[in-house]
């Protein structure tokens, strides 16, 4: 294991034992996670994690993206983690995941920097369905809960826990997939202000040359009331997701870039929408 890698997983151990965590119990847990994901990706299939659409395959893995956002008013954000970070598969079809909130760096068009922690989701449980690998009929179902905490400071909260039921869906044809997922964002409290959301994203990827998925995503969402009420918010987004790459016999490095562009609404300031403009979207991940 690679040292980097040993103190979060301790820390991600800590947290699931209650205690402080040993480096036996590392091993321990690492052996039994080793196990179980050999068997869930055995029965599943191979393609990449798109940038933006969340894959309904289990994963292992430490995820880390940063997206640089330009808002239609002028302002850019800077997004650090945007709720990634460890995915954990604790059965033949169960993966957990647990991640901090992101983190924001805004500079607005008079020259003022704000920085904070905003909104995430911190915590998702996930159950795969059903799935076959590629030498079956290639495709997954699975289904996840998933839980937004109200995490931000002042600037960049809503002041309201949110549940996000998600059903995701995918299926491949040789080199050629696609991946999908329905859900919602379902605030638990100040709904009359927030609203609910109903989201849909897609990725079609192609596989080329063993490491390289060029993709394109369509990202849509839909606000059924709150102050957004009755908008639709559509990007559409190319990218390049480029691995997986050998760092030892049991660890792989993915990266990928992509680059997010609002096609609807019309711009309107208040309340702005779309969220953003346009983005540069970076995504590392780490699979063990």
């Amino acid at each position: 294991m690679q040292p980097f890698i040993a103190p979060i997983l301790l820390a991600a151990v800590s947290l699931l034992l209650g205690a402080p965590a040993r480096a036996d119990d590392l091993t321990d847990l690492l052996g039994s996670y080793s196990n179980s994901h050999a068997d869930a990706r055995a029965s599943q299939p191979s393609w990449s994690s798109p940038l933006v659409t969340t894959t309904g395959m289990l994963e292992q893995r430490l995820r880390f993206d940063l997206e640089q956002q330009y808002s239609g008013n002028g302002a850019n954000t800077t997004e650090l983690d945007d709720s990634r970070a460890l995915d954990l598969i604790v059965g033949d079809s169960n993966e957990i995941q647990m991640a901090f909130a992101p983190y924001e760096i805004r500079h607005t068009p008079g020259g003022h920097i704000q920085s904070g922690f905003a909104d995430g989701s911190v915590f998702r449980f996930e159950q795969r369905l059903a799935s076959s690998s590629a030498s079956g009929d290639d495709y997954v179902v699975t289904a996840w809960l998933q839980m937004q905490a109200p995490a931000g400071i002042k600037a960049y909260t809503n002041d309201a826990w949110a549940l996000q039921p998600t059903l995701a869906i995918g299926k491949g044809w040789g080199d050629f997939d696609v991946q999908a997922t329905v859900g919602g964002v379902l605030p638990t409290s100040n709904v009359r202000t927030l609203g609910d959301q109903a989201q849909t994203n897609i990725a079609f990827q192609y596989h080329v040359e063993q490491l390289f998925w060029p993709e394109l995503e369509v990202n849509w969402t839909y606000y059924g009331g709150g102050q957004r009420s009755g908008l639709n918010q559509v990007y559409l987004t190319p990218g390049l997701v480029v691995g997986r790459f050998d760092l030892s016999q049991a660890l792989k490095f993915t990266v990928g870039v992509g680059y997010q562009t609002a096609v609807s609404p019309d711009y309107r300031p208040k309340p702005l929408t779309p969220a953003y403009n346009h983005a540069w979207i970076v995504s590392s991940r780490i699979n063990f």
